[in-house]
């Protein structure tokens, strides 16, 4: 973990530093601990996180994370949410930032053919998905 995060500092002080953004949205107490839980996963990549209270609409969540200069978004929600939340916010997002989604729904399978590939939850491998999104990032 140290030296990952030395690689994202050291790339930080030429580049900045990475902005991942928190999109919750529904479920009040699904999106708090979803967005939570994404925070702490992304803050040991060194990564700035903004987390932000939730949108009404997914077209306000993407604005704000595009505006924000996000290089990766994480959509927080709940489980039953993500069937209808998640592809609206993929499409419109457009492909300007990694598309994250929090948690491991029961629809991930639907979520992976329409290209939403990429998902944060307990059973993840924190360092493994860190390094991932290093690489993505252009992170050495």
């Amino acid at each position: 973990f140290e030296a990952m995060r030395l690689k994202t500092d050291a790339f930080s002080a030429k580049n900045g530093r990475p902005v991942v953004y928190m999109f919750p949205m529904g479920n009040l107490a699904m999106r708090k601990a979803r967005a939570q839980f994404a925070c702490n996963f992304f803050a040991c990549a060194g990564y700035k996180i903004i987390d932000n209270l939730g949108f009404d609409t997914v077209e306000a969540g993407v604005e704000a994370a595009v505006k924000a200069g996000a290089e990766i978004v994480v959509l927080c929600s709940s489980d039953d949410e993500y069937a209808e939340f998640a592809p609206a916010a993929y499409k419109a997002l457009a492909g300007r930032a990694e598309f994250v989604v929090a948690g491991a729904p029961a629809c991930a399978d639907d979520l992976k053919a329409q290209g939403i590939d990429q998902f944060v939850n307990v059973k993840s491998n924190v360092l493994e998905t860190l390094k991932a999104f290093n690489a993505k990032l252009g992170i050495a």
